[in-house]
């Protein structure tokens, strides 16, 4: 938060924000979630970069650092990085609004696509805590995966780990009523 309330104060003009990845669940108070980055969708966004990145680095918190940083930072995600659908007028929500800085996120059946080209343990997590805040099934998760832009929607290892999805959320939902 003193971060988002930093580029806030130093902004020249409105921006917005849109975010994905651990920065959502940790404004969405995953417990115990920590990162260093917060992942920005360019694309997505409606803000100068220029602006961004010199009210960031007021901030303490650099936009594109080289790789090897170990501290916090602001990853600026291209269009052909990005596996996140496309955000329409209804999907989506406002995380955070300053006076001049508004970060909002996806639809959490678009979150979850998103994080389907990975799948370790720590997106599963994150998966986990955002449908127990806002349940899904199976079939919402599937439709965000065929609003992935090209080549996500129809990547190997993301449609494998659709169907990984599938099977943990029986179990997530089994263990819920026991």
């Amino acid at each position: 938060m003193a971060y988002l309330e930093g580029i806030d104060g130093g902004l020249k003009q409105p921006a917005m924000l849109y975010i994905y990845g651990s920065a959502v669940c940790i404004l969405l108070d995953e417990p115990d979630r920590t990162s260093l980055d917060i992942d920005v969708a360019g694309p997505y966004s409606n803000a100068a970069y220029a602006d961004i990145a010199q009210a960031a680095e007021r901030a303490g918190i650099p936009v594109n650092p080289s790789e090897q940083t170990s501290s916090n930072h602001i990853e600026w995600i291209q269009a052909l990085k990005l596996c996140l659908p496309k955000p329409s007028a209804e999907s989506g929500m406002i995380l955070w609004q300053g006076e001049k800085l508004t970060i909002k996120t996806a639809s959490v059946p678009e979150l979850v696509a998103s994080k389907l080209i990975r799948y370790d343990e720590i997106d599963q997590g994150d998966i986990q805590y955002l449908c127990s805040q806002s349940p899904i099934s199976f079939s919402d998760a599937e439709s965000a995966v065929r609003r992935l832009p090209p080549p996500f929607h129809a990547d190997a290892l993301v449609l494998e780990n659709l169907e990984n999805l599938r099977n943990d959320l029986q179990i997530w939902r089994a263990g819920e009523n026991p």
